[in-house]
């Protein structure tokens, strides 16, 4: 598969490289002379100077040939523009684009006539639901749903004093009675796929399949008992705070947003009709005292700077703010966000890169999610006829690196052992190393075609 890459930022080289390890063809196009001598040492593809919106630049990188072009640079006007180029130049099976300002999504797809975008990406009303899945699971780290929200795939900490601490994965069935699979364990600094004689131990990060009510009776477990954020405060009013003003304020809820620009202040309180809007920012120890910040169920960093986030959530969550929930987007910020009692972390990047992921993977995926600093994915996935893994019991499937976790079957939601047979139909919820994908890919695939 040949792949044009518009956009050689964070997501744009995060893709180049995965894609490229997974043997793809992969073009990257940047502008920024600068950008592009540190591509060059950080990623193993060919990488070409130029704006992805030329169509002598569109040529050099191979438009003829390619099989997708994807356009994600930090401009919702130069991705559109390259994909109409794409359009106009080449018959490209698929066009990509990341419209982030939420009017002109309303209306990207009205330029393109019959041939569509095949994916119109919004990282921040990704990141928005994201959040707001996080905040309805007690003591979540991460909330990702399948199967329209019967499975979810929730990663939690094992914190001291916990009940959880030395048991024995096998017997949290028969003895606890929670039917849920513990897909991976994050520990040391390492990702991995554990038997069912794995110990749980005080610091684990755990990422756990079940449907809700199961993943519930997991948490009571673990110790998290706080309940549904009513008082939210978010320190940021970008997209990420407008999408989801809009989601909590569909739930009746009326958050109280920080914003030090006047104009972005005004753009909110004319658009959000339940929501507070204060001019500030959310590092200011008085503001968040005059606010009661102590009183708030949860305190969301999401401003667009990583840094102001981390010192954010450390000042509410000092003050005796409730759940700690920061925006990153850089992996190496999430260790320490947790060592420092930040309690989840979103990242819009990791939202695109999943739609993204999606719409690439071979078979019939229904989702994709990137989860533990991208060193893995969970994914939905329909049993077709033609897959090698229909009609075998899962100790006999080839599926290192991997496991099932969850079977969908009808309205049936089964959490599986080795003895249970994946059947045609099933919409199974794999959790996958990196390097069990282009395998799973393999397994699981019909043609090559996307659905």
């Amino acid at each position: 598969m040949s792949i044009i890459i518009v956009g050689g930022g964070e997501i744009g080289a995060t893709l180049s490289n995965r894609l490229s390890a997974e043997g793809k063809d992969v073009v990257l196009i940047e502008r920024s002379d600068e950008r592009v001598r540190q591509l060059r040492d950080v990623v193993d593809v060919h990488v070409i100077h130029g704006s992805g919106s030329n169509p002598r630049t569109l040529k050099e990188a191979g438009l003829d040939e390619a099989d997708m072009l994807i356009a994600v640079t930090s401009s919702d006007e130069v991705n559109l523009v390259a994909c109409l180029a794409a359009q106009q130049l080449s018959v490209i099976p698929a066009k990509i684009a990341r419209v982030r300002d939420p009017d002109l999504a309303l209306v990207s797809s009205q330029f393109f006539g019959d041939d569509e975008l095949d994916l119109n990406i919004n990282p921040e009303e990704e990141a928005a639901q994201q959040v707001l899945r996080t905040l309805r699971v007690p003591g979540a780290v991460g909330v990702f749903e399948f199967a329209d929200g019967a499975v979810q795939v929730v990663a939690f900490t094992v914190d001291a004093p916990s009940r959880a601490v030395g048991l024995l994965l096998r017997d949290l069935k028969p003895e606890l009675g929670i039917v849920c699979n513990i897909l991976a364990i994050s520990r040391d600094g390492a990702l991995v796929i554990p038997r069912g004689g794995t110990e749980l131990r005080q610091g684990d990060l755990l990422y756990a399949a079940g449907s809700p009510e199961s993943l519930r009776a997991l948490a009571s477990l673990l110790e998290k008992h706080s309940r549904q954020p009513e008082r939210i405060m978010i320190s940021g009013g970008g997209d990420v705070t407008y999408y989801l003003a809009r989601l909590l304020e569909a739930d009746k809820l009326k958050p109280t947003i920080i914003e030090p620009e006047a104009e972005r202040c005004r753009f909110l309180a004319e658009r959000l009709e339940r929501s507070v809007v204060l001019q500030g920012v959310g590092t200011d120890p008085a503001l968040l005292e005059e606010e009661n910040v102590q009183k708030v169920d949860a305190f969301l960093a999401l401003t667009r700077d990583e840094e102001e986030n981390i010192l954010a959530s450390l000042l509410a969550k000092r003050s005796g703010a409730g759940q700690v929930l920061a925006l990153m987007n850089k992996p190496s910020y999430v260790p320490l966000a947790s060592a420092i009692g930040i309690d989840a972390v979103v990242s819009p990047k990791q939202a695109a890169i999943s739609a993204i992921l999606h719409f690439i993977r071979k078979g019939k995926v229904v989702s994709v999610t990137t989860v533990g600093e991208e060193a893995a994915e969970a994914l939905e996935i329909v049993v077709l006829e033609t897959s090698e893994l229909a009609g075998k019991p899962l100790k006999d499937a080839d599926l290192r690196d991997a496991v099932v976790g969850a079977l969908v079957r009808g309205d049936e939601v089964i959490i599986p052992d080795g003895n249970d047979v994946i059947e045609v139909g099933d919409h199974a919820v794999i959790f996958a190393l990196r390097s069990a994908i282009p395998r799973l890919e393999r397994q699981m695939m019909v043609q090559l075609r996307y659905f």
